[in-house]
């Protein structure tokens, strides 16, 4: 069995583990080195630098998709609001706010196979009027699903920095979960968006009946598309949806996903959203916590401790979250210092 003391040092120098020593790690008997381990190498890449966002459901319920998770697929009846594009005051509202409070970045999130182009359009618009309004201290997200190249050249030009596109789980599991649309389908999304030249926010869920080697499998593929921003969303089971009795996932096994995956994006900030789910984002160096957080609260300073480095704060889309004020309270709590490069 490797010594995780000392694997984290060869991360450190360079060495990239592979799937058997990542799938070794998972398993490593004594919980704690592994996890005092890989934040060993969170501090090496980032220090106590973090990483925050703050999203809003931009698009509500009237998905096409049918992922089993998901609160706001047509497929599911959860009882979701259903609306087609957000108000325009009240998204720029919400990207002012959280940027007075420090927040990173600002993502708008929809539900949909992909945000038709007119819609797209009037997203850009309230794209433009944040950085008009604001102070130039957030950047912007989008989510918008299985954009073209066009779509994705206007989220650019309106000043989107950053997509989301998350793979959620292994090509194996995938199609499992979801029939509408191909793990390949979302690999070329992510492809068109670097073409536009927008950086990646790619990551999936955890606790949907997937295998540790399912997670390690992921994390790896995101790490051969050189993902920047590593979300790992925690299943939220929500009623009305095909996963609806999921099991519930162990804070060890969460806590433990949480550090092989910085052995194995050690460089990498982490974060993403799904209705109804919890979820830490890693974004290759920085890892995380959002929607559904409230379901593992008792573990949270604890994943911080276990390599993760970011943070999605405030409420989530469908499900209630942590707010702003006392998130930022916790970071400062923890000794953390907020992340003010793009």
């Amino acid at each position: 069995m490797t010594d995780v003391t000392e694997l984290s040092r060869k991360v450190i120098s360079g060495f990239e583990i592979d799937r058997q020593k990542a799938i070794d790690l998972y398993s490593y008997p004594d919980a704690e080195a592994l996890f005092t381990a890989a934040d060993t190498i969170r501090q090496h890449f980032t220090g106590n630098t973090l990483d925050t966002c703050s999203i809003v459901n931009a698009r509500s319920g009237i998905c096409s998709e049918d992922c089993a998770w998901c609160s706001q697929s047509v497929f599911h009846t959860t009882g979701v609001a259903r609306y087609d594009i957000i108000d325009e005051e009240e998204a720029v509202g919400s990207a002012l706010a959280n940027e007075d409070y420090g927040v990173h970045r600002f993502s708008m999130v929809t539900a949909s196979r992909a945000f038709p182009v007119s819609r797209v359009k009037k997203a850009c618009d309230i794209y433009r009027k944040i950085r008009q309004e604001g102070k130039g201290r957030i950047s912007l997200c989008a989510s918008m699903g299985l954009l073209d190249l066009s779509r994705m050249k206007m989220l650019k030009e309106a000043g989107v920095t950053h997509y989301h596109i998350n793979l959620e789980t292994s090509r194996r599991f995938f199609p499992s979960l979801v029939t509408k649309h191909t793990y390949d389908e979302k690999l070329r999304t992510m492809g068109y968006a670097r073409q536009a030249g927008l950086k990646i926010c790619s990551g999936g869920i955890i606790g949907m009946g997937e295998t540790a080697e399912d997670r390690i499998d992921m994390a790896l593929e995101l790490r051969k598309q050189g993902v920047k921003s590593i979300p790992v969303n925690i299943l939220n089971p929500i009623k009305g949806t095909r996963l609806e009795n999921a099991a519930p996932i162990s804070r060890e096994d969460v806590l433990r996903t949480i550090a092989v995956f910085r052995f194995i994006n050690p460089d990498a900030f982490m974060l993403a959203l799904k209705g109804g789910n919890l979820f830490l984002m890693i974004r290759v160096i920085n890892r995380r916590f959002a929607g559904g957080r409230l379901i593992i609260s008792d573990i949270v300073e604890k994943a911080f401790r276990s390599g993760m480095n970011a943070l999605m704060v405030g409420d989530m889309l469908t499900t209630v979250g942590s707010k702003v004020a006392s998130d930022m309270e916790m970071i400062r709590r923890m000794g953390f210092v907020l992340n003010d490069k793009e």
